[in-house]
């Protein structure tokens, strides 16, 4: 009897053991994942090694990258011109390109209707304008992409987590502006 009690004690130890090992393994295992995904989308380029452009797409219908050429290569200054040719009727009052995941990335906007009194265009309609990001500021290994557009006539396209940022920025910026005037106003 008294065998018997001893011999599931440590039966239930022993299971928990193994159970706890289990468990601490599986823990290990994803956090050294996690860390290896994070160092891996987390760093920058380093201008002067970098000897192509990356890869650049356009998920805005009508905007199409024409061309995309690597600048200063070699040097800290080093950067990427990327050719944007506006194929629509409509000009381009903002625009948001982006580089890795959502998570992590890095971005460039240009925004024509921060100011609200003096808007202005990004890209004329059927016009090729070139932008130029430099390689620091993108994340390494990673495709750019415009992700998202508005036009003149009012309408956007691309990606609508960006273009909601891009309203959110835009939204507070003029709201400080306005709050700056009002302020200067009151002296």
């Amino acid at each position: 009897m008294k065998d018997s009690r001893t011999l599931r004690r440590l039966l239930i130890i022993s299971t928990l053991v193994v159970l706890s090992t289990v468990v601490a393994a599986g823990v290990y295992t994803r956090a050294s994942k996690l860390q290896k995904n994070q160092t891996n989308h987390g760093r920058f380029c380093d201008p002067a090694k970098v000897k192509s452009a990356p890869p650049v797409v356009s998920k805005v219908k009508d905007l199409e990258i024409s061309q995309v050429t690597l600048v200063d290569e070699g040097t800290q200054f080093a950067a990427i011109e990327i050719n944007v040719t506006n194929n629509r009727d409509e000009a381009v009052m903002a625009l948001d390109f982006s580089a890795g995941p959502m998570s992590d990335y890095s971005g460039l906007s240009f925004d024509g209707l921060l100011m609200e009194d003096s808007p202005s265009v990004a890209i004329p309609p059927h016009t090729l304008k070139s932008f130029r990001w430099h390689l620091s500021e993108i994340k390494e290994g990673q495709t750019v992409v415009l992700d998202a557009a508005e036009f003149a006539d009012g309408k956007e396209e691309g990606d609508k987590f960006t273009l909601n940022g891009m309203k959110i920025t835009r939204r507070h910026f003029q709201e400080n502006q306005r709050n700056a005037k009002a302020k200067k106003g009151d002296q």
